[in-house]
């Protein structure tokens, strides 16, 4: 079973994330149905009918989120009807639900919602139970089709609490698809698939790469009619990826790299302080955006200046002034100098050029030295990075953290 996800709003043309599509196609391979194609469409009725004729000729689900509002740039039901050629009329179980909504929060009700309330004839409702506007399915020849809200919180409610039940009893049982993300740092996607090549070139499971800024993503997409051969062929593939990449798979599925980091200091009691220079506090906000930081992460200092070095980390001026702030040298003090000041166990330190000026032959941008205290040692690593100042301030947080992983699983 295939889909078309088709996305409404000009918005959605204009920067805007579409984060819906992402979770309706996660959503829909549990029940076993492949997103094929996604669409975005403006607020244009004429193009929202263009999208629909052709999804619905080459799919065998389409599911549209948006345009399903009380107003006149909402133009996904007039669409669905001039192509179904049904007509709209008003859903009563969705007329009383709309008014209940104003009712309840003590709002004035505008006749103008009542379009809310319309659906093409035949179409089984899709309640709506944390907003106003409510969905609709409906089959047109051998396709189903599924609106709702571009709302995400609401869409993403309607599609668990009935949608999803829906399209199980239709499509559910006939084949499992399942997929896993392996989450790699360190490793050029050139050399990520020189070590799975034979991997890459089996077909089943399907595997995929993606390179990120934080690393290259591996996709593992299993189908087969069982839900337990799926997951062992899932668990197979990793285990052979596991054992090529090793220590360079960091996570798995949506696991972010300070979660990783995090999960390893509370597990042993560790706790870490950093110091940085090019990141800006980027390193310190991804440890302190997981919950439970505080039982590991204990403070961070940002120092900029060479005096700041100088006078909150202990870094001699000489020093700065022989190797430069950016050096190996410096950086070794930096570490020492927060691990120390903090009392904790580990202390991680960042200096570089993040751009886009401030480079040099000898020191170009994207140069960055990292180091690692502990009570016994520091170490340090040169790494340099390409892309724009963002970019390399993010690529270094993710070598840092990185840096402290690695320590972490060979202590």
């Amino acid at each position: 079973m295939r889909a078309e996800i088709i996305a409404t709003g000009t918005e959605l043309l204009s920067g805007t994330l579409d984060t819906n599509s992402i979770f309706i196609s996660e959503e829909l391979m549990l029940i076993g149905i492949e997103t094929a194609f996604k669409t975005v469409v403006g607020d244009n009725g004429k193009d929202m009918e263009e999208a629909l004729r052709i999804a619905l000729g080459r799919v065998d689900v389409v599911i549209v989120t948006g345009g399903l509002g009380p107003t006149e740039d909402d133009v996904t039901r007039e669409a669905v009807s001039a192509v179904l050629k049904k007509q709209l009329v008003p859903d009563g179980e969705a007329l009383k639900s709309i008014r209940a909504f104003f009712i309840r929060r003590g709002r004035e009700y505008i006749q103008a919602n009542d379009k809310q309330a319309l659906m093409p004839e035949g179409a089984l409702l899709i309640s709506n139970s944390v907003g106003v506007a409510p969905g609709f399915l409906i089959d047109y020849k051998a396709c189903t089709l599924a609106v709702l809200p571009g709302v995400p919180r609401e869409m993403k409610t309607m599609f668990t609490e009935v949608l999803a039940s829906m399209l199980e009893d239709r499509f559910g049982g006939k084949i499992f698809i399942r997929r896993r993300i392996l989450r790699t740092c360190g490793i050029f996607e050139s050399m990520v698939n020189r070590a799975i090549e034979d991997l890459l070139k089996r077909g089943q499971p399907v595997i995929g790469l993606s390179a990120k800024e934080t690393g290259v993503d591996i996709r593992i997409i299993a189908r087969a009619t069982s839900a337990d051969r799926v997951k062992t062929m899932i668990d197979e593939t990793e285990a052979e990826i596991r054992s090529r990449l090793g220590i360079l798979v960091y996570g798995v599925d949506g696991i972010e790299m300070e979660e990783t980091v995090g999960d390893l200091l509370t597990a042993r009691g560790l706790k870490v302080a950093v110091a940085e220079s090019c990141t800006a506090g980027l390193i310190s906000r991804r440890l302190t955006n997981v919950a439970g930081s505080s039982a590991y992460f204990e403070r961070s200092a940002i120092t900029y200046s060479n005096i700041s070095k100088h006078e909150m980390l202990g870094v001699p001026l000489e020093l700065i002034e022989r190797f430069g702030a950016v050096s190996a040298e410096v950086v070794a003090v930096m570490a020492k100098g927060i691990q120390s000041a903090a009392h904790v166990d580990l202390g991680l330190a960042v200096t570089g050029i993040a751009g886009p000026d401030g480079g040099s032959d000898a020191k170009p941008v994207g140069l960055v030295y990292l180091a690692l205290a502990t009570t016994q040692d520091v170490k340090t690593e040169e790494h340099r990075l390409l892309g724009g100042r963002e970019q390399i301030r993010l690529r270094a947080s993710q070598m840092a953290l990185d840096m402290v992983r690695r320590h972490l699983l060979k202590a």
